[in-house]
């Protein structure tokens, strides 16, 4: 989805407690920042201007930083990288995967061994083949790092062989959406501690006296044609300076984050949506009061106004979800999503025996770094008290709202985390799950989850969890949020970018350049 939007909006940095950081460097001074805002408003107040586009296309990177995927920062340099290293598999627009460095994969009749077939008609920017042993050497290092670690965590071990040109990788337990989180980049491995390593993507770096640009790769297996041949980076010292100099239009791209990243600047700009697997929704305290009932859970979760919250008070950058899987996935059981009714809320609390009229005084945890977060929540507690409950939003400091829910201090509380496109959510409402702070225990729903993870027959083993876990109800899903990808307007077009990369489809994309 594209809108042409109008940049006028101050700048919130890195509001959630799991947010990026940056290291400090020298940037530009607040008395520039003010005197081009200045300029800027000049000529927007001057009248309607012809599209000013650039001599060459740009963006934003650290040139101080690592550009190795395994390590670098998100943001920036993560977007920067993605134009220079491809991944195993690249996630399509229903978030399922699609062989790109493999030519397929099979699981063999345990369901713990899966083997991936690399292709053989691949090569490194160098010229040299890409091989298993580099893949295999990508994938131990990505298991073993920050980023990667957590989704890679049911895998017991890692093989190669450069003879077979295969890659066999050993999990704890089965899991047949396993192949979804293998949208890692890969790098050439003997390159691999450089600042920036060998990839097989479509452009290369090359580093100048004075500045620093991506280079289309003469070598690249692919051979698609691209919008651009040459792509000029800008040093940013953190999201602070790179949205400056999108403001600017000393870049071309950037991507936001709505909710946390605002971008101050004048005139027009195209946002176009991006997917993301980062998931919001409410929790409740399963062990104490009213919602230790499922029955009243499950009622309060009906009574979340999923679709105004992502359209009103997200800006339409969230998509509403009754289930934690992504509406945009093939597994999403659309048809069983229930439609908001005050009615049958009211109606389906009171049949809970949920204390209607009675006053009742429930605390509702939000996370204050988070303007948005604490707006949904007050949105929430507003509408949901006209049952004659009284929810106060209790907005914390990240830490201070941590140590809240582990201590279980809380009716309900506001949540987000990122998912793995596998849509395994054991940890957020298995027993004893590290994120169940809700105490949520049923051992149905651990049955299920596991059944889900195993099944080779995934649409249908989604469809009943999804089932069960609307009338016992562990959390209440509210949304997946978008992030946007900001260009400046009539510069770029044919963008569809997807959860595995901005740059999907680059082959489709127009640059318009001066003449």
């Amino acid at each position: 989805m594209k809108r042409i939007i109008p940049l006028l909006l101050a700048m919130l940095l890195i509001l959630s407690g799991c947010g990026t950081s940056y290291e400090e460097g020298p940037g530009i001074s607040w008395e520039e920042y003010q005197q081009s805002q200045s300029l800027d408003s000049e000529e927007e107040s001057s009248g309607d201007q012809d599209i000013n586009y650039p001599a060459v296309f740009s963006m934003a990177y650290h040139k101080d930083h690592t550009l190795d995927p395994i390590t670098c920062g998100e943001g920036i340099q993560q977007d920067v990288a993605a134009l220079l290293y491809e991944p195993l598999v690249e996630l399509d627009a229903h978030l399922e995967p699609q062989p790109l460095l493999c030519e397929n994969w099979l699981w063999d009749e345990s369901g713990l061994v899966l083997t991936l077939a690399i292709r053989q008609d691949v090569v490194f920017s160098d010229g040299s083949s890409l091989t298993a042993a580099d893949v295999a050497d990508t994938l131990r290092r990505a298991a073993a790092s920050e980023r990667y670690g957590y989704r890679l965590r049911q895998v017991a071990s890692i093989t190669s062989s450069n003879s077979a040109n295969q890659v066999t990788i050993t999990l704890t337990t089965p899991n047949q959406g396993f192949p979804a989180l293998l949208d890692i980049p890969v790098v050439k491995r003997n390159t691999a501690g450089q600042t920036v390593p060998i990839g097989t993507g479509p452009y290369v770096l090359v580093t100048g006296s004075e500045s620093d640009s991506l280079v289309a790769n003469p070598s690249w297996w692919q051979q698609k044609e691209l919008p651009t041949d040459t792509i000029s980076l800008v040093h940013a010292k953190d999201k602070d300076t790179a949205m400056y100099l999108f403001s600017s239009r000393r870049i071309e791209l950037l991507r936001a984050d709505p909710t946390n990243d605002l971008v101050s600047a004048s005139g027009k700009a195209v946002s176009t949506a991006v997917p993301t697997c980062r998931f919001q929704f409410i929790g409740f305290n399963t062990t104490k009061g009213v919602f230790a009932s499922a029955e009243a859970r499950a009622a309060f979760s009906c009574g979340i106004q999923r679709d105004m919250l992502s359209s009103a008070l997200l800006s339409g950058n969230a998509l509403a979800a009754a289930f934690p899987i992504s509406p945009l996935s093939s597994l999403y059981p659309q048809d069983l999503a229930p439609t908001y009714s005050y009615e049958d809320t009211l109606s389906d609390l009171i049949a809970a025996g949920a204390s209607i009229g009675q006053n009742q005084e429930l605390t509702l945890l939000v996370n204050e770094d988070n303007s948005f977060r604490v707006a949904c929540a007050e949105f929430i507690a507003e509408n949901l008290s006209l049952l004659d409950w009284k929810i106060t939003v209790k907005a914390l400091p990240w830490e201070d709202y941590l140590s809240a829910l582990a201590a279980g201090d809380f009716d309900l509380y506001y949540g987000e985390v990122r998912l793995t496109a596998d849509w395994d959510i054991t940890s957020l409402i298995g027993t004893n799950g590290s994120l169940n702070y809700g105490g949520y225990t049923n051992t149905v729903t651990d049955g299920l989850l596991q059944s889900f993870a195993a099944s080779g027959d995934r649409a249908y083993a989604a469809r009943q969890l999804c089932a069960h876990l609307l009338t016992t109800a562990p959390i209440a899903p509210i949304c997946f949020q978008q992030d946007i990808l900001l260009t400046h307007d009539g510069v770029v077009s044919g963008m569809a970018p997807t959860v595995t990369s901005i740059f999907s489809g680059l082959e489709n994309w127009t640059i318009q350049l001066a003449q």
